[in-house]
Order: structure tokens, then C-alpha cells, then sequence
């Protein structure tokens, strides 16, 4: 339990200074989040979320384009629509609380996503398998972290209710092919 609330406490430090970081002189590039100026646990739960959800959907959109192991297409297919579904009810949440979300996923996640379309076959499979366990449980660890945190009654439903489902995909992302 300590190991992961240190992951997920790792996450959500990370996000906070990258987010803050901003483009040339410090100013933000872009439309600034609401993380991005606040340290309220249920914004920065959304913002992460969020970013996990994105990072989900574009790097499994990347899968069905350079796999051609069926296991992993089929999981990649049940990615797209099971996070595009769970992105569009956050966003939806965050628009009602004038929360602003991330709108693409976040630098390190962005850069995943640069090295998996380096790959093809087996180790094409292999890395997305990566991808996707590490992620899963990343944001395993951060619901598990933040649900006992949470002040919001709606973004703490949210969570409970995407648990389930985040500990499925972990589990079904171990049993794809590769190492």
C-alpha cells in the first residue's frame, strides 16, 4: 500500500510542476487548466484522470494502425471506446464544476506515445503492453490514493465508479503477448 501511494503521490507531484511550467519567460503555452493554478485534490484528480484517459485512447488509436496480433487490436478497439466513454462523463463533471481538464495527455505520456510509433510487430506489442500496464496501474494507484482524500461528492463517485474498470484493464493488459 505505501509503494502505491507513493506512485500515485509521484503522479500527481509531477503534474503540478510540468503543469506550472509553462512556455517561454514561464508564461503557459495554450489555454491554462484549472490544475494548473490550483492544488484542490478533486481538480488535480480530474486533471490526471483526464490525462490518463487521453493517453489511453491516442495510444491504442496508434495500436490498431501498427498491430497485427488480434488480441491486442481487440483490447486497443476496447480502449478507445471504454476511455473516450469515461472522458466524455469527466469532462462533462469538470465542465459542471467549471473545472478546466487537460485536453491531451501530458508530456511524459506524449513522449510514450513518440517512442511506441518507433516500433513495429512483436515489439511494437511488447512496448504498448508496457504502456498500458504501467498506466492502468498508475491510475489504479491514484484512485486508491485519492478516493479517501476526495471532498467532492460527484468526482469522488466518479472515482469509485471507474475503479472496477481500471483493475480490469490492468489485469487484461498483462495478458497481452509480449515480455
Amino acid at each position: 500500500m505505501h509503494k502505491r501511494l507513493l506512485t500515485a503521490a509521484t503522479a500527481l507531484s509531477l503534474v503540478i510542476p510540468a503543469a506550472l511550467a509553462g512556455g517561454a519567460q514561464g508564461q503557459p503555452v495554450g489555454p491554462v487548466t484549472t490544475a494548473q493554478v490550483s492544488n484542490d485534490t478533486d481538480v488535480l484528480f480530474m486533471e490526471v484522470a483526464s490525462m490518463s484517459n487521453l493517453t489511453e485512447i491516442t495510444t491504442s488509436q496508434l495500436a490498431l494502425q501498427k498491430s497485427t496480433n488480434q488480441n491486442v487490436r481487440a483490447y486497443a478497439q476496447q480502449m478507445i471506446t471504454e476511455h473516450t466513454r469515461a472522458q466524455a462523463e469527466l469532462r462533462a463533471l469538470a465542465n459542471a464544476k467549471g473545472v478546466r481538464i487537460a485536453d491531451k495527455p501530458g508530456a511524459d505520456q506524449r513522449l510514450l506515445y513518440n517512442r511506441l510509433t518507433t516500433l513495429s510487430g512483436a515489439a511494437f506489442d511488447a512496448a504498448y503492453k508496457n504502456v498500458q500496464v504501467n498506466g492502468h496501474q498508475m491510475t489504479l494507484d491514484l484512485i486508491e490514493t485519492y478516493r479517501p482524500l476526495s471532498k467532492d461528492q460527484q468526482v469522488g463517485a466518479y472515482a469509485a465508479k471507474i475503479q472496477p474498470a481500471v483493475a480490469r484493464h490492468l489485469e487484461e493488459a498483462k495478458a497481452l503477448p509480449g515480455s
